[in-house]
């Protein structure tokens, strides 16, 4: 069971995991990667694939496992492809349609069990253990408070398709933060096959613009292209993608405060104007 621990005014929230201090890759431990086809035994029973194959056995284009490192009591792991060295921003647009699809698949199971955490860590410096392309999704008992960031207003827009608009709010608590959300009433929970589609394009279209951002600066390309993205699945959801481009010191840690060297303004319009070689991978 995980062990939650409040501070005494009860507003601040941890969970104790101490097992997480040894997971797969930082163990010391001779390694091969639980994630590629062929090695489906490293990981628990898969719960959910996309593709063909046996269970627990190759084939799969999309697979989600328990994950053997818990956070919460209810820890899914949703490896998006067979690739071992292939990101979100590289992978086809069809491949990441798979993968929207079964975030909205494990929601839909999930949903009446708790509240429904989907992120994704990408690459060691966003907090990743292991290198292969996933996404966890996590549910918390409903009487554990969350601080999860309300839903902004939309201003300073990027990029509009038919179903969704990227923008960088006022309230960028990171540079270059990327929020994407509905331009309709639709619920993430029944997105139909147009708006999945939309919604893996404009996603894609804005990893890879924050990409091109990162290798045209010398001071953020210094360290490895990272990020992290997650789903708020809820009434007024949204997608928020935020690159590792700072990193959290001091003042931040002990005010609560975050500072971001970027305006909202500037980051958009750089975005904007990122408009070569950015073709969808067909």
């Amino acid at each position: 069971m995980a062990d939650y621990l409040s501070d005494l005014s009860r507003k601040h929230w941890m969970v104790s995991n101490p097992k997480r201090l040894n997971r797969t890759g930082m163990d010391g431990k001779s390694f091969r990667c639980p994630f590629c086809p062929g090695n489906e035994e490293d990981t628990p029973p898969e719960v959910y694939r996309v593709g063909e194959g046996e269970a627990n056995k190759s084939g799969w284009e999309v697979r989600v496992v328990p994950n053997l490192f818990p956070i919460t009591d209810i820890h899914e792991v949703v490896i998006h492809s067979t690739s071992h060295d292939t990101n979100i921003e590289g992978l086809a647009l069809p491949q990441l349609e798979k993968i929207i699809r079964t975030y909205i698949n494990r929601f839909n199971f999930h949903k009446h069990e708790g509240k429904v955490y989907i992120f994704s860590n990408q690459s060691l410096s966003s907090g990743a253990s292991l290198i292969h392309s996933h996404s966890q999704i996590s549910v918390l008992p409903q009487e554990i408070p969350t601080d999860t960031i309300s839903s902004q207003p939309v201003e300073n827009i990027i990029e509009q398709n038919n179903s969704f608009v990227s923008y960088c709010p006022t309230y960028s608590e990171w540079s270059y933060e990327v929020w994407i959300k509905a331009l309709g009433q639709n619920k993430f929970e029944s997105l139909n096959e147009t708006e999945v589609k939309d919604l893996a394009a404009i996603l894609h279209l804005m990893i890879n613009k924050l990409k091109k951002i990162h290798g045209s600066s010398p001071r953020f390309s210094k360290k490895e292209f990272g990020y992290n993205f997650y789903v708020y699945p809820y009434d007024s959801w949204y997608l928020r993608i935020i690159p590792r481009f700072m990193e959290r010191a001091g003042f931040e840690l002990s005010t609560g405060i975050m500072v971001n060297s970027v305006t909202a303004e500037k980051a958009s319009q750089e975005l904007r104007d990122i408009t070569a070689d950015l073709h969808p991978v067909l």
